[in-house]
């Protein structure tokens, strides 16, 4: 095999976040009383959900994509906003970033991950096309030690749509001219990993577990 097509989160990453817990929290809030705003944590929490689910109806309702991606900067900028104040891009992905580092409970890359990786990058060439906000998933992927390994990696909320829509994996492919029958996806998630591959016309491994725990299925295609 080619081409080695990895999801990122619970598939290479071991990770878990809270975004419901007042904890995860009590950072934004610090952020939103610095500049003259005073709200409680669960009133945060309120406002994310609450504003994640307007503005993604809104993007379904503008997106020409089946299954059309957001981008979580646009998010924080309702809720502050919603607030009273406005936020720039730039402090609105600041925003982002501490919320989600305060939310994050677990984050480690699965034991023979590396080694995978190495083992495969031999003969073959590496992508990694995850359902993410780049706003914090690059700078997680540079923290794991791992950028270098792909060769190429596209990001959900930089493109506009998501796995399992074909038009996601169809950038993948035009971008780094890719064929089918010389690809597989591997990821965890049956429905936006399987469904989107195997819709796609190109062969999935389900990696339940981690992509390491796959590791003779996987090098047995290499």
């Amino acid at each position: 095999m080619k081409n080695f097509i990895f999801d990122l989160y619970n598939t290479l990453v071991d990770i878990h976040t809270d975004e419901h817990s007042v904890d995860s929290w009590l950072g934004v809030a610090g952020f939103f009383s610095a500049r003259g705003v005073e709200v409680a944590p669960q009133r945060l929490i309120e406002l994310y959900d609450e504003c994640w689910a307007s503005y993604l109806y809104d993007v379904k309702q503008s997106s020409k994509y089946a299954y059309p991606e957001g981008n979580i900067i646009e998010v924080y900028k309702r809720m502050a906003i919603t607030l009273g104040v406005a936020l720039s891009d730039k402090e609105a992905a600041v925003c982002a970033q501490i919320a989600r580092k305060d939310s994050m409970r677990r984050f480690r890359l699965f034991d023979g991950t590396v080694e995978l990786l190495k083992t495969l990058k031999r003969n073959s060439k590496l992508y990694l096309l995850s359902n993410a906000q780049s706003v914090f998933t690059t700078d997680e992927i540079n923290s794991l030690g791992i950028a270098d390994m792909f060769d190429g990696i596209m990001l959900s909320s930089d493109y506009g749509c998501r796995k399992p829509d074909k038009a996601f994996f169809d950038c993948l492919f035009k971008k780094y001219g890719l064929k089918r029958l010389d690809s597989v996806m591997i990821g965890d998630d049956i429905e936006s990993d399987g469904k989107g591959a195997t819709s796609y016309g190109i062969r999935y491994v389900y990696a339940g577990g981690g992509a390491a725990a796959h590791r003779v299925e996987i090098i047995t295609l290499a």
